[in-house]
């Protein structure tokens, strides 16, 4: 059986935020998505950790699924995914985001850990499905998408880019 060529379109789309907590007593960082109507922004303890909120932004959480064979990759890892404008040159994103020419596109997609501290990140299938769908259209138009995860962030705290906010911002391709 020959292997599909998949053809991806976004399904379970959610809109929300993208909420990022810290713990000031040891520096751990965290960030969940919430669809509820407005962000919540509470303070409380868990374990050994006081989490206080440090922001949040508007974001859109989706999964993908293959038209042709209705593979669904679930991206429930991802918390949002980022534009990256990273200009650090101390960033694995910003070294990448500088070597690209102006028609690449470099999106980060968020995971709930940004320290990374269980070793996890967005899946390697979620980020193969994600850059298989940014640039399924842009054959031939000199344009291209480079989707990759967190974990290249040297820091995402210092990371700069725009949440994408919801669906329209990815159809400007």
């Amino acid at each position: 059986m020959a292997a599909c060529h998949h053809r991806w379109s976004m399904c379970n789309v959610r809109d929300g935020y993208l909420v990022i907590e810290g713990c000031p007593e040891c520096g751990a960082r965290s960030s969940f998505f919430s669809a509820g109507p407005v962000p919540p922004i509470d303070e409380y303890h868990e374990g050994g950790h006081f989490w206080i909120s440090l922001g949040c932004s508007q974001a859109v959480k989706f999964d993908l699924q293959c038209g042709a064979c209705s593979t669904v990759v679930s991206l429930d890892d991802m918390n949002g995914l980022m534009l990256s404008t990273c200009d650090d040159s101390e960033c694995g994103v910003g070294k990448l985001v500088a070597r690209q020419d102006e028609f690449c596109l470099v999106y980060v997609a968020l995971c709930a850990d940004s320290r990374h501290a269980g070793g996890t990140c967005v899946s390697a299938q979620g980020i193969q499905a994600l850059n298989e769908y940014f640039n399924q259209n842009l054959e031939g138009l000199g344009r291209r998408v480079l989707v990759v995860p967190c974990m290249m962030c040297d820091s995402i705290d210092r990371c700069r880019g725009t949440v994408i906010a919801d669906v329209g911002l990815t159809e400007f391709l």
